[in-house]
């Protein structure tokens, strides 16, 4: 298409990270901003990197974010003129709006450097899964400032609303200077969207699978995209053929768990995984155990309830929420501790005062009865609330969630297995991917059937060309560049 470009910011050769900017003249769209985790991880050093006087010089100068001017937040830009020396190198760009693909940080994560004037578009249900982690979670100064923000050239500034579109699936972004029009897709993670742009006949699949319980959402985008000229295609996994799907996951965590008929059973998941956590709950009824989920995951339920979302959500009712032991007084539960966050005692006082469904659990009370209860954990670290629990030797602990893939990963998965080993518990794994296995990718890319083919979030772009040049994937493959736009 003349007249337009496509510039990856990040994204081109890892996992994660994605920024892209799609160029019409002088006006540019960006299609997510996140974090790029690998290259973070690699360069931030402590306290001294995390300053906010610091950061996005740092950020900039070890380009986790891409040196391009026009997008970033005048404030930064003004405390610190070592910022705009790095940026009066390189190129700009002025954008007016920045679509996001779903609620994962790696997707929108870096969103609070982006400059004010430009608005994020994102559904209800995202934005509500957005408040929700970063309410819960360690994230801190301008990295949780994306959808309010603080100016930093006032001392004692208010925070600001950044502009949110909301859209809705089918129907076109209000707000975009092109019709861009959202659909609904299968992912590990609720309301994620791919997107096709007419005039310039693209489509973007965000992060995408075919084999979860939403596999229906990516057939149909799939056949709406179809003929586009161009494809902008994730490939994760697009050198593993490995397919397990989310009913396999729940056959394999049902047989699990029934081989311990008198013990506890812990499965660990991520607290974003709406539709496994469904799931589990689920299960748990059907072996007559009682299932406590994690605060962290009934407070993200509890947001997407009141926000009327259309996600499908489990009841709470015959729930348990796990009770975190934290306070230094009141035998560990003293809820006005600041040990306590905000968001945490308001989801414990919500059960305590009988406003919303769920029952307190402690971890005593499931010390003196395991083999009752199936525990829903989120993250790695709750393997320390097992160490309260003191569960019984060779109790069966099962891990839901994606592998390391860093160093970094690694060494906190090494500290896992050790508490595992010091507990001494029976460790299975039990998980599906949410990104599309290579046999998958290919189907979708000769179902769809562009013209050019430009893969991103991938670690291993180069097996899309070997795919081509074999006949596999039946399209032309444009590689893409950080330093060089791709002319459409």
């Amino acid at each position: 298409m003349a007249g337009f470009k496509l510039r990856v910011l990040d994204g081109a050769n890892c996992v994660g990270g994605n920024k892209i900017a799609l160029i019409a003249g002088g006006e540019s769209i960006l299609l997510d901003f996140g974090v790029n985790m690998r290259k973070r991880r690699e360069y931030v050093l402590g306290y001294r990197a995390l300053t906010i006087a610091n950061r996005l010089y740092y950020y900039l100068y070890s380009e986790i974010l891409p040196r391009v001017s026009g997008i970033y937040r005048e404030d930064l830009l003004e405390v610190d003129e070592r910022v705009k020396a790095l940026l009066d190198r390189g190129e700009r760009l002025e954008a007016s709006l920045c679509i996001i693909s779903h609620a994962h940080l790696d997707h929108y994560g870096s969103i609070g450097f982006l400059s004010r004037n430009i608005g994020i578009a994102i559904s209800n249900s995202m934005k509500t899964i957005m408040e929700a982690v970063l309410e819960a979670s360690a994230i801190a100064d301008v990295e949780a400032e994306v959808l309010q923000i603080k100016d930093r050239r006032e001392r004692r500034a208010q925070r600001e609303e950044r502009p949110v579109e909301i859209f809705e699936e089918g129907s076109r972004i209000a707000g975009a200077p092109l019709s861009i029009i959202p659909y609904p897709i299968d992912h590990s993670i609720p309301a994620s969207f791919g997107f096709l742009i007419e005039e310039v006949s693209l489509a973007y699949t965000g992060d995408i699978r075919r084999h979860g319980i939403l596999k229906g959402l990516t057939d149909k985008f799939v056949e709406e995209i179809e003929g586009v000229d161009y494809l902008i295609m994730e490939g994760t996994r697009i050198d593993s053929s490995i397919r397990i799907s989310e009913a396999e996951v729940s056959e394999e965590i049902e047989r699990y768990a029934s081989e311990k008929p008198d013990k506890l059973v812990c499965v660990m998941v991520s607290a974003t995984d709406i539709d496994r956590i469904r799931d589990l709950i689920q299960l748990s009824e059907k072996l007559d155990r009682i299932p406590v989920i994690c605060p962290r995951s009934a407070h993200l339920i509890d947001k997407l309830s009141d926000s009327g979302t259309k996600i499908k959500l489990p009841s709470l009712k015959n729930v348990g929420i796990y009770f975190e032991r934290r306070s230094l007084g009141g035998f560990g539960y003293d809820l006005n501790s600041p040990y306590y966050r905000s968001w945490l005692r308001r989801v414990y006082l919500d059960r305590v005062e009988g406003r919303r469904d769920g029952e307190l659990i402690k971890p005593e009370e499931i010390s003196r009865r395991q083999e009752d209860y199936l525990l829903i954990m989120s993250g790695l670290d709750y393997v320390l609330e097992l160490a309260q629990i003191k569960p019984k030797p060779g109790s069966r602990i099962i891990v839901s969630t994606s592998e390391p893939h860093d160093e970094e990963q690694e060494i906190e998965w090494s500290k896992f297995e050790r508490w595992v080993n010091l507990l001494r518990l029976d460790m299975r794994k039990a998980h599906s991917s949410g990104h599309a296995d290579r046999e998958t990718i290919i189907e979708m890319i000769n179902e769809v059937k562009p013209r050019k083919l430009i893969p991103i979030h991938t670690e291993n772009p180069y097996e899309f060309q070997r795919l081509a040049r074999i006949g596999e994937i039946r399209c032309d493959v444009m590689l893409p560049r950080l330093d060089e736009p791709l002319a459409l």
